[in-house]
């Protein structure tokens, strides 16, 4: 019984301190509605397509997910769930970089159950990113190619909007287990942003 707390604690603790251990990145990416890969293992995606210069307000039109979009650069992060390792650490990368400009909005997707993403957001001390979820029916995965069939979680990536929300910059991973470059897209907003 001691060994099996010990065990319970060492994994709270190790989920606790995820978001400072180094992860893998990856620089690849796949093509929405085709497959990702999970340890190497193909996992097919949801027929269904967002691809550079699409509105993305339009697109939410078309689902139960609605974007708090202010007319501003907005970096949108993807995680399959916030409470999983690479999830929480993708999310404290959004949350925590000083490599944005202070005008540039950060959201984070998921398909975590709202409740869930507002415990998340006060655990993790992370007030400054807005929490949208695709719970209800994975409408928004489905119409954009991001939802993994087998397991009805959405791919992983970062998705960069600009001031009228059209996607201007996206990488869907083509590896779940690893972290989509976030730099990359800080940069590629940045550059959007007219605002200093």
């Amino acid at each position: 019984m001691k060994l099996l707390i010990s065990l319970i604690s060492i994994l709270f603790i190790g989920a606790a301190c995820a978001h400072k251990k180094e992860m893998k990145v990856n620089t690849s990416e796949t093509t929405p509605g085709t497959t990702v890969n999970w340890g190497g293992k193909p996992l097919k995606l949801h027929q269904g397509k967002i691809a550079i210069g699409d509105d993305l307000n339009a697109l939410a039109q078309k689902t139960d997910v609605k974007f708090p979009f202010n007319n501003k650069v907005t970096v949108i992060s993807i995680v399959p769930s916030i409470d999983t390792v690479v999830c929480e650490e993708q999310t404290h990368i959004l949350g925590e970089t000083k490599k944005l400009k202070p005008g540039i909005d950060r959201i984070v997707l998921s398909r975590d159950l709202p409740m869930a993403q507002k415990r998340f957001a006060k655990e993790a001390k992370l007030e400054n990113l807005s929490y949208v979820s695709d719970y209800k029916t994975a409408s928004f995965g489905k119409t954009t190619g991001l939802l993994v069939e087998k397991s009805a979680l959405l791919a992983r990536g970062v998705i960069v909007v600009d001031e009228k929300g059209k996607v201007s910059y996206m990488q869907i991973v083509s590896e779940l287990s690893e972290l989509p470059d976030m730099d990359k897209a800080f940069e590629f907003a940045n550059k959007l942003s007219t605002k200093n």
